[in-house]
């Protein structure tokens, strides 16, 4: 695809403002999707200027190539509060996003981006300036809100504590010429939650580079994570990936588990993969259980450990409350495994009953251990539900395909004009 300025024989310049990207700040979600979405934009001749906080000074690029990297402060409060908890987030993050944003928009006045595309809260910045500024508003502007946590967190204090942050995703979204819905069965969110015109929702899934994914998986490292947990015995095996908190729904799936280790074969094991603040009471509910000599926590894995030990696992459970797009069951379907999943966030987009796995209603104990019970009773089928898994995301799910999906929308707001229907002042 022709990455050139419809317009102009020459690159589409792209301005992308986010907070954090893998690898200078983190392993995180929203660090990887900027990762990734950076480095095939590149790939496909866009030139990528970068915005992001100032990286540790021991912080390591990788292969993270940029057209350019602009560095600003994030952390204000340091060392009176932690930076990222809840006080802390909601003074260093509007801050942030509000000097980010116009020093963006300082340099698209002088002409030098096309787009601009921002990530999570740092459309606010932007979306202030550009209200202000009528010569900004010549230029697209894509917002993307990504998982949106704080309109979703079943906590009511987080939710209390939140609202500053709500109103600010909905205002800098509602200034933007249009806002990515990262699943097609959560779109309707973006309306709902930040009264975004639905006109101005795209769909433009979030990823996984395959080729990187597979490329993690070792041989000699499998044979020695399967002595290391003991595997060599264990039949079925299950996994489970992610922070150990309450909203990932690991105490239902304990309880699940604990009303089926009767039906269980003997050698059964699950694996689950992770930290986070309910470990210690997740590992006393599985002794209390009794399924604790079935079941490892293993902490935190590196990319290389995870994704051999992804080809050493029989089905993959993801029993979360609340979710964005889970990339972890992207990452689990790649190599080819059968997923239980709640139906929750996008996950109802890349699992399909009896396709390639189950779904289950979050935080309901009996449905979890009904389809469990009922992927156990069809074991048969996990290879090709496997297969599927492995289909679906090679041709929906994998960056060099979501990455042109983004380039052609930069394309049409260029060729064809961004929407007329430009939000007032007083929005």
């Amino acid at each position: 695809m022709n990455a050139t300025h419809p317009h102009h024989p020459r690159p589409i310049r792209v301005a992308m403002l986010a907070r954090a990207v893998f690898p200078l700040h983190g392993y995180g979600g929203i660090e990887r999707h900027v990762y990734h979405l950076t480095k095939y934009l590149t790939r496909l001749g866009v030139e990528v200027t970068l915005y992001v906080q100032s990286p540790p000074d021991n912080a390591e690029q990788g292969d993270l190539q940029p057209h350019a990297i602009e560095t600003l402060r994030y952390d204000y409060t340091s060392p009176l509060l932690a930076p990222n908890g809840v006080i802390g987030r909601q003074i260093n993050f509007p801050i942030y996003s509000w000097r980010i944003g116009h020093r963006a928009a300082r340099r698209v006045q002088h002409g030098d981006f096309d787009v601009v595309h921002s990530q999570g809260l740092c459309a606010f910045g932007y979306a202030v300036a550009r209200n202000r500024i009528t010569l900004l508003r010549s230029v697209p502007f894509v917002a993307n809100p990504h998982g949106m946590e704080e309109f979703r967190t079943p906590d009511r204090r987080k939710w209390l504590a939140y609202a500053p942050f709500r109103w600010l995703y909905a205002y800098g979204h509602r200034q933007a010429d249009r806002v990515i819905a990262t699943d097609a069965c959560t779109k309707d969110d973006i309306p709902h939650y930040l009264r975004v015109d639905p006109d101005r929702v795209v769909v433009i899934p979030s990823a996984i580079d395959v080729e990187e994914c597979l490329a993690q998986v070792r041989s000699e490292l499998r044979t020695a994570l399967r002595f290391r947990f003991g595997l060599g015995s264990s039949d079925p095996i299950l996994l489970s990936v992610g922070r150990l908190e309450p909203n990932k729904g690991f105490d239902i799936l304990i309880a699940a588990l604990a009303r089926l280790r009767n039906e269980l074969p003997p050698r059964w094991r699950w694996i689950v993969v992770g930290n986070g603040s309910a470990r210690a009471a997740l590992e006393q509910q599985a002794q209390a259980a009794g399924i604790a000599e079935h079941t490892l926590f293993v902490g935190r894995l590196n990319d290389e450990e995870l994704h051999s030990l992804y080809e050493e696992i029989d089905l993959f459970v993801h029993p979360t409350r609340y979710e964005g797009s889970s990339l972890v069951t992207l990452e689990a379907m790649i190599h080819r495994r059968p997923v239980v999943a709640s139906a929750i966030g996008g996950i109802p987009d890349k699992v399909f009953p009896g396709r390639n796995g189950l779904l289950v209603q979050p935080g309901d104990v009996d449905d979890l251990t009904a389809q469990l019970q009922a992927a156990l009773a069809t074991r048969d089928r996990w290879p090709a539900w496997g297969a599927e898994s492995e289909k679906i995301v090679r041709s929906t799910f994998d960056w060099p395909i979501v990455a042109a999906q983004t380039l052609q929308l930069y394309r049409e707001l260029l060729s064809f004009g961004i929407s007329t229907s430009q939000p007032t002042r007083s929005e």
